[in-house]
């Protein structure tokens, strides 16, 4: 076994004992619930991914490591208190305890069994992982200047007086029935219209301190959030370089949105985060085609932890599966491992969707969940037009100048995809028509109405679709196209209230 290994497993478990004897002492509550968090998500996602993907001819560079870590962290906690939940009676703090602590026992011994086996792997190469290429003290220096500059905005956005207010509407929902796993209501999950995240993620603060404030219950949702700004500053420096995963990331990090759901007692900020590591890891493997069925299985394993938040994070199956067929066509003698390789995923995922969507769609409650998705918020007249409630809604939660940043760098992309396979006249021709129909969109909202029918989801799918279409495009733009098109098309077009899930 690695020296470094057994260090880890040592140290994990010191780490392990010392939080659960903390969480026996009278501290403050904010104190107790980051323990609460580090024991039942932090240090299982870390020996969770480790078990995966630490263990394999292809592990993840530190920075990745963490990442994962976190994200399945989220996943873990999820699985674990909604399978406590189902037990009969009150969920006593031991039970809690006894399970979380059962988990990494498992984990431990997993890892132990798995680093006596396996060979001396090399490490991640630079050349591969460009993040891990910090040859010079310039580089190293931008990189941690940048690194910190979104943590500061980033965290003080989200951090600051995280308690100021009572929880609102739905928060307060979830609150309640966090309170109601607690006590012992058999079917609270179920008769909640989404995934069991928003509630059994702060239960597991209230369920081991006995205790939930504002404070303490949105802690978990803006970690997830900031965490998932960092997976878009990663996953951006890998496909285009380190400059554009900051301005991505800090984009952001200063999009009322995600400030605001940051801050709230609700999915959408793990669904974030989910999203953004399946790609993650399903582009490593574009890079590095090494342990594909153990990154696979993570990539499973976090899509369904976002599944487990929210249906609409089922959308980041457009990447995944672009990027999946990518590699079968690069790859294609290896293609039965591939394949197999999903398969087992797709099993693993399953079996976590599972233990929740049976005994949800089974439950009489179900009906009314199903026409509340179906006809209040999908509805059943395609096409619709939400661009003008897009733009009120947006300019609520950002200035209006960043709506506009976000626009008009919208079409310099589509002049910059179309560049790629087409003269210059044509590229600028075409992105300079795609901005005034968004203008005249907004000026005149129905410009482009047949009597009930709204058509302008044609020209806009039409200005995406060539994006998408346009020859020698880089698999990873042709990936953000689809993932970005796909999305804004359905949340415009094909939902009738899609709300502040345009986020």
């Amino acid at each position: 076994m690695y020296l470094k290994t057994r260090r880890f497993l040592i140290s994990t478990l010191f780490l392990t004992l010392a939080v659960n004897a903390l969480l026996l002492l009278e501290l403050p509550h904010l104190f107790q619930a980051a323990f609460v968090y580090v024991l039942a998500g932090l240090i299982p996602g870390f020996l969770l991914v480790d078990a995966l993907v630490g263990q394999s001819e292809a592990a993840p560079t530190p920075w990745e490591r963490l990442l994962y870590a976190i994200g399945a962290g989220y996943g873990v906690i999820v699985v674990v208190m909604t399978a406590l939940s189902f037990l009969p009676g009150p969920l006593a703090t031991w039970q809690t305890l006894l399970a979380f602590n059962l988990i990494i026992a498992l984990l431990l011994g997993v890892i132990f069994l798995l680093a006596r086996k396996r060979p001396r792997y090399p490490r991640p190469t630079p050349a591969l992982f460009p993040e891990l290429a910090l040859q010079n003290g310039d580089a190293r220096t931008w990189f941690w200047l940048g690194a910190l500059t979104l943590l500061l905005v980033a965290g003080f956005l989200r951090f600051t007086n995280l308690g100021y207010a009572e929880y609102q509407g739905d928060e307060a929902r979830a609150a309640l029935r966090a309170a109601a796993i607690i006590q012992g209501v058999d079917d609270v999950l179920l008769i909640h219209k989404k995934g069991p995240t928003e509630i059994v993620v702060p239960a597991v603060v209230y369920s081991i301190t006995g205790q939930l404030t504002e404070a303490s219950a949105r802690m978990a949702f803006a970690i997830a959030n900031i965490a998932g700004l960092f997976a878009v500053f990663l996953l951006g420096w890998r496909l285009a370089g380190p400059l554009v995963g900051w301005v991505a990331a800090m984009l952001l990090a200063l999009d009322g949105y995600f400030i605001g759901f940051s801050r709230i007692v609700q999915y959408q900020s793990i669904v974030f985060l989910c999203s953004v590591l399946v790609v993650l890891a399903l582009y490593r493997l574009i890079v590095n085609p090494l342990a594909i069925g153990r990154y696979l299985t993570l990539a499973a394993i976090l899509l369904a932890t976002g599944l487990l938040s929210h249906y609409e994070a089922a959308l980041v199956a457009v990447p995944a599966l672009f990027l999946l067929l990518v590699l079968l066509w690069q790859r294609p003698t290896r293609r039965w491992e591939i394949l197999g390789g999903a398969l087992a995923a797709a099993l693993v995922g399953a079996v976590m969707l599972a233990l929740f969507y049976l005994p949800f769609v089974r439950h009489p409650h179900f009906s009314a969940t199903y026409t509340y998705l179906t006809d209040r918020r999908i509805g059943g007249s395609f096409p619709y037009n939400n661009l003008e409630d897009f733009f009120l809604r947006t300019t609520v939660y950002s200035t209006t100048y960043y709506v506009i940043l976000a626009i008009s760098a919208t079409i310099l992309a589509l002049y910059y995809a179309y560049r790629q396979g087409m003269q210059r006249l044509w590229a600028i021709l075409l992105s300079l028509t795609a901005g005034g129909v968004m203008l005249l969109t907004f000026w005149n909202p129905t410009w482009l109405r047949m009597g009930d029918t709204d058509l302008i989801v044609l020209p806009i799918a039409l200005f995406i679709g060539l994006a998408i279409v346009t020859p020698k495009l880089q698999p990873s733009e042709r990936m953000l196209w689809l993932w970005f098109g796909f999305v804004m098309i359905l949340a415009f077009f094909f939902t009738e209230k899609p709300r502040t899930h345009v986020y």
